[in-house]
């Protein structure tokens, strides 16, 4: 699956065209939750502050932000800043829910829009950063209101980090076998955990669902798993819809998305076009066609 959107966090390095120099100190966006500009800070004693407008970005990520100008150029300056009325989201800028700060966003990499921002708990003993979408998210002239208790924002997980912990999920569910895990692919974009594949029976594919849903961090948890009852009832239901039934009797047999048809046919086409049929039911992985011709 595409990712289409990304983390942008403060405090990241930025690489720009000749070297690495500085982090991305914040970052401003307009009311339509657009980022226009970066804020990138350099230096320890003798700091300097450029702002520079975020289309000179060419990519960002949980662990840097790149930027398609040299260091000389845009710490002089070049090219100014989008000017319009924004609003700067920095470590310092207020927050309704105390004791929070702000920790990046994520943020769509086609339009450049911000779709939940991050933030974490101030203290040596602050948790990872929590989520919460923009659609919860008000300005109050220089502050920012939340519109939900921080303990009941969905925790951040990068994509990859997500997977990982889906997987072990499913690794430690008891009920799915070795072989229903092996069969189950797990793909996540933007939080999203799409799971797919075949397991044995529905209470296997429910166990599935239910131990990816029991991650901490999934936003969503669309799943297109196909059992093997359900999916011989299909091969059944897409044969007769076919008019196949008519001249053949077939009784398939899936063994995680592995089919068996078995049964006879009125003739080689015949047995062809059931072949044929059967391949495209969704959910087979493979068919084998033990079918014999009636004489």
């Amino acid at each position: 699956m595409d990712v289409k959107s990304a983390p942008l966090c403060l405090d990241s390095p930025v690489r720009f065209r000749d070297r690495w120099e500085g982090r991305l100190y914040a970052f401003e966006v307009n009311e339509a939750w657009t980022v226009i500009n970066l804020v990138i800070k350099r230096g320890l004693l003798r700091t300097a502050i450029v702002k520079l407008p975020f289309s000179g970005a060419s990519d960002w990520s949980e662990d840097h932000v790149s930027v398609d100008l040299t260091s000389e150029g845009a710490f002089g300056r070049q090219p100014p800043p989008v000017v319009v009325p924004g609003l700067l989201l920095s470590r310092d800028l207020a927050l309704s829910a105390g004791g929070a700060h702000v920790a990046g966003a994520i943020v769509e990499r086609g339009s450049r829009r911000m779709r939940w921002l991050l933030i974490r708990r101030r203290g040596l003993g602050a948790s990872r950063e929590r989520v919460v979408a923009v659609e919860q998210l008000s300005f109050e002239g220089e502050s920012l209101r939340l519109g939900a208790q921080i303990e009941s924002l969905p925790i951040y997980r990068s994509d990859e980090g997500l997977r990982s912990l889906v997987r072990a999920a499913l690794a430690g569910h008891p009920y799915l076998t070795a072989s229903d895990r092996r069969a189950i692919t797990v793909e996540v974009s933007d939080g999203i955990v799409c799971l797919a594949g075949n397991v044995r029976n529905a209470q296997a594919r429910a166990s599935a669902e239910q131990a990816a849903a029991s991650v901490d961090g999934t936003t969503s948890l669309p799943s297109q798993i196909v059992d093997d009852i359900h999916l011989e009832a299909a091969l059944a239901q897409a044969l007769d819809k076919a008019g196949l039934l008519r001249s053949a009797e077939v009784y398939p047999r899936s063994l995680l998305g592995e089919v068996t048809l078995f049964g006879q046919a009125s003739s080689a086409p015949v047995a062809e076009d059931v072949h044929r049929v059967a391949l495209q039911v969704p959910g087979v992985r493979s068919v084998t066609a033990r079918l014999d011709l009636r004489r």
